[in-house]
């Protein structure tokens, strides 16, 4: 009992100490909870993001090969037309 009137500052010094440490690394876990689900959030948006992006690039890319396609039709025909000698009917 004696050691404890003696030394009663350093123990509750400690005590708080002790708490202290607990209630900070709890809000530090907490804390890593948050970074991490920000970061999968923000990862998911960027996928969202790409994804979109990468649509719309295939769409516009799908209606430009539609537009060289039926130009080289049209050279096709033009160039059996005159070969077959339909050209110079006109």
């Amino acid at each position: 009992m004696e050691l404890i009137t003696n030394y009663w500052d350093q123990l509750i010094f400690i005590g708080v100490a002790i708490a202290l440490a607990v209630k900070v690394k709890i809000g530090l876990q907490e804390l890593e909870k948050d970074v991490t689900g920000l970061r999968d959030e923000l990862g998911r948006r960027d996928t969202y993001v790409e994804t979109v992006r990468l649509r719309a690039q295939f769409d516009s890319d799908k209606e430009a090969n539609k537009a060289q396609i039926a130009g080289l039709w049209d050279m096709v025909n033009k160039l059996r037309d005159l070969i077959n000698g339909s050209g110079k009917e006109k």
